[in-house]
């Protein structure tokens, strides 16, 4: 298996570890370089005694979890934004979307990750960056189009991590916005990696309450953790015929 470059886009310090972590982190074991675009610092967080701690004082905090996370599970040093956590949809489209772009061009991956285009929680933050991650995809490969951002690249896939109905079923006390088992693309198995998600999440320490919570709810969390399913947002490179849903984020890539 040669190295791949892969590409993680999110709104806040956190998604990437309560997402699709496990399966991050199984990527850069494998050898592909895996690198983190996050939009905002996380200053508007409520978790625990986030409120308590003013928007400053949280950014510079939720910044050092994000690094320290990106650590644990392997991942490159981060580009943090500084933009308005729970005010993304509010900023022209375009804010968000030259530095996407730009750093599309500039790591050149082969494939995006992102949340499913519900956001999982439905957090308008998260449906903003996915909808705008989906246009830079396209847009990253116009050589027209802003050329101060560097020479064209167009990625080869953009996965959507989402939470299949049949799963999202075991947690009756929060709602998320799941997706039928059936649209499932891409089914990873992750439990090995188990180990690196819980040392990232610990590294999110002052939203950490929120997953003691979730793992409260459910009874433990390794089972739930043990498999991520992602859907196909969109492609240059189809996935192979009759193979729904693949083992492997490259599936069928040359």
């Amino acid at each position: 298996m040669r190295s791949r470059i892969v590409l993680g886009l999110f709104a806040h310090p956190d998604d990437e570890t309560f997402g699709p972590g496990a399966s991050l982190a199984r990527l850069a074991s494998e050898g592909h370089e895996v690198h983190l675009f996050c939009a905002t610092r996380g200053d508007a967080g409520t978790i625990g005694t986030s409120a308590a701690l003013g928007g400053r004082a949280l950014a510079l905090l939720r910044e050092a979890e994000l690094h320290r996370a990106c650590r644990a599970l392997g991942l490159r040093e981060p580009e943090i934004l500084d933009l308005p956590d729970g005010g993304l949809a509010r900023l022209e489209d375009v804010t968000l979307l030259r530095p996407m772009v730009r750093v599309i061009r500039a790591v050149r991956p082969e494939v995006l990750v992102s949340f499913h285009a519900d956001g999982i929680s439905g957090h308008l933050d998260h449906r903003t960056v996915t909808a705008r991650a989906a246009r830079a995809f396209d847009l990253a490969a116009q050589a027209d189009l802003w050329p101060d951002l560097g020479p064209a690249h167009a990625p080869a896939r953009f996965w959507a991590y989402c939470i299949p109905d049949s799963k999202a079923q075991r947690l009756t006390a929060r709602r998320l916005f799941s997706v039928p088992d059936a649209e499932v693309d891409a089914e990873l198995d992750v439990a090995a990696h188990l180990p690196a998600k819980r040392a990232a999440v610990a590294a999110h320490a002052s939203q950490k309450p929120f997953i003691d919570w979730l793992e409260e709810q459910l009874g433990g969390l390794d089972g739930y953790w043990a498999k991520d399913a992602f859907v196909l947002a969109a492609a240059r490179v189809p996935l192979p015929e009759g193979a729904r849903p693949v083992r492997d984020l490259f599936a069928g890539m040359s």
